[in-house]
């Protein structure tokens, strides 16, 4: 996959679990065309991973070539003029535009194209109406007519989809910040706090659908509430936590991109230190005070990162506190969120904090008022009757309230490693050893074993060894195949874990394990499907036929992005083996199988 838009994650390879979150918004996607999908909004709190979601459906659907055409812009938390905000806006559009009906790459930086460049890849396009709008816009700009440039601007991806026949993704990261620091006049005086109503009419076009997103969940929701009122946009809530096998999937990852070597037990203790969140995992790995070599260390590790008053981690924290104890300037603030904070993992009513407390039914008000400015913040939890609250689900922020205001309020100080400790003895609890979690463990993440496996030949650039002896008895015609033949002798390139497709007439798909070759004349690739060793059935006949189906869906969607000579090996892996007549049906498909005992015992 060509990756045009540069991804902020850095290496795309990084991009780690999110199966249900793609899958859902690839499905939603897929429903464009047929005019079928309702505007959404992805509400989760600044390092949750919403910047590398919209990214990765940015080059997704730019790879696939097919009728929805996305854009992905970013508001910045800059002070700007309405009439810069609208020329960066338009040309950001006309850039990503031109980038997907002239296939041509983005800026490294992922700045759109000035002026000069794009009046030039618009006359080649051809498109007299397209001409018409950079005439109309600039016209606008010269007059400094802020109103029509920036109703004119927001309004391009739907009339652009009358010009072309297409459809829009419209994706814009941190929408809130325009009510913030976009400004109607050049001097930046007064600010343009309602821009986002600009779309209350557009987000409801099925022809160019919006996805937005939010980092202040508080200050999200009170816009949509006012902005987009009918609930034009629909909440997509997002946890900034990965499931389990995602989260141990991150970890090797990460600790390969950092060069650093991890038993699995270290492995395992990280991930559940730090509940499977990748901005804590970036964090870590990139800390000055970093040690692997033990458990021990780990936690030191982790202590000096949560306490550097300096780190990326502490102060990203200490933004969302400070937005929220601004708005309650006392130190009963910072007691709610303690209170809240412990018991984050259940809803506490109002009387229940009252009597934390220790306040009279008669303040029962001002608790309120203190709830719902913190609840704004982004630091506290409520239910729909602002009622009950919770703290946010997440033990480091819990560490980090801890470590800034216990002593404060309690005049107890707060011993973070030794609690680190304790959550790590409550690992091993009930004679758990973490060899026997990380067996337990690898056997539900088959396609993680077979990654890290497969990417240590990636790392020396060599062919898989034995490959040929790595599956179960096959018929003659398999074993001279030609796709084997080539593949014996295959340097591995990039290798993705549930790589996404889909074709304007499917749903979404997922492939386990794609295994991408390095040859510039062929593009070569072992596909994989995988069914878990903890899995005590063997594949259905339901299983292998859309394991086929997949695959032509694959081929299609290969040819869409300008493959032409395409071989790939089909490798269906089932740890326990297959039925019969199943793995029959999948040889007379071409279909390579295999089990954990065939294809490890090499």
């Amino acid at each position: 996959m060509q990756y045009v838009l540069e991804e902020r994650i850095g290496d795309p390879f990084l991009f780690c679990g999110r199966e249900k979150e793609m899958t859902l918004l690839l499905d939603w996607i897929s429903r464009i065309p047929k005019k079928l999908s309702k505007s959404q909004a992805i509400l989760g709190r600044r390092k949750s991973g919403k910047t590398a979601i919209m990214q990765r459906l940015f080059n997704i659907l730019w790879n696939q070539n097919g009728l929805v055409i996305p854009f992905y812009f970013e508001v910045l938390d800059q002070d700007q003029w309405v009439l810069q905000f609208a020329d960066e806006y338009f040309r950001t559009f006309l850039s990503q535009y031109l980038s997907f009906e002239k296939r041509i790459p983005l800026e490294p930086d992922n700045a759109p194209f000035d002026w000069e460049t794009i009046h030039c890849l618009c006359n080649q396009l051809n498109n007299e109406r397209i001409l018409e709008n950079l005439q109309r816009f600039n016209k606008y700009y010269d007059e400094e007519n802020t109103h029509s440039a920036i109703m004119f601007a927001f309004g391009a991806p739907v009339r652009f989809a009358q010009y072309t026949g297409k459809f829009f993704l419209v994706m814009i990261d941190e929408i809130q910040y325009m009510t913030e620091y976009i400004f109607h006049d050049q001097n930046r005086k007064v600010k343009a706090y309602n821009l986002p109503g600009a779309f209350h009419g557009l987000v409801e076009i099925k022809s160019a659908p919006m996805l937005v997103s939010g980092s202040y969940i508080g200050w999200m929701t009170q816009m949509m509430r006012k902005m987009f009122v009918g609930c034009r946009l629909r909440p997509f809530p997002i946890s900034p936590k990965l499931d389990e096998k995602g989260g141990l999937e991150a970890v090797f990852k990460y600790a390969e991109t950092y060069n650093i070597q991890l038993t699995d037990e270290i492995a395992n203790v990280i991930n559940m230190i730090i509940q499977s969140d990748p901005f804590y995992m970036t964090a870590l790995f990139s800390s000055p005070f970093r040690d692997f070599s033990s458990v021990e260390g780990v936690i030191q590790t982790f202590v000096e990162e949560i306490s550097n008053k300096k780190g990326e981690l502490y102060l990203t924290w200490m933004e969302y506190i400070d937005i929220s104890l601004k708005k309650v300037k006392d130190k009963y603030g910072k007691q709610i969120l303690l209170i809240l904070s412990k018991n984050r993992y259940q809803k506490m009513g109002r009387d229940e904090i009252l009597e934390k407390l220790e306040w009279s039914e008669e303040r029962d008000a001002e608790l309120e008022k203190k709830l719902l400015a913190l609840e704004y913040g982004g630091l506290i939890e409520s239910t729909s009757s602002n009622y009950h609250y919770q703290g946010i689900p997440d033990d480091i922020l819990d560490l980090i309230f801890r470590e800034r205001y216990q002593y404060e309020i309690y005049k107890k100080q707060f011993n973070m490693a030794s609690e680190l400790k304790k959550r790590v003895k409550e690992l091993e609890q009930n004679n758990r050893s973490l060899k026997g979690q990380v067996n337990e463990l690898k056997g539900r993440m088959l396609e993680v074993v077979l990654w890290r496996e497969l990417n240590s030949f990636s790392k020396k650039g060599s062919a898989i060894s034995g490959l040929e002896n790595r599956f179960r008895p096959m018929p003659d015609n398999l074993k001279n195949a030609p796709f084997l033949i080539s593949m014996k002798e295959m340097s591995i390139g990039l290798i993705y874990l549930n790589y996404f497709i889909q074709s304007p007439e499917t749903a979404v798909m997922e492939l386990d394990l794609l295994v991408e070759g390095t040859s510039e004349t062929c593009y070569q690739a072992i596909v994989f499907e995988i069914k878990n060793r903890d899995e005590k059935k063997c594949p259905t006949d339901l299983e292998v036929n859309l394991f086929v189906q997949k695959i032509e869906v694959f081929k299609h969607a290969l040819k869409r992005m300008g493959h032409q000579n395409i071989c790939l090996l089909l490798v269906f892996l089932s740890a326990n083996g297959f039925e019969d007549n199943s793995e029959k049906w999948l040889h007379e498909q071409d279909v390579l199988t295999a089990d954990m005992n065939t294809w490890m015992k090499n």
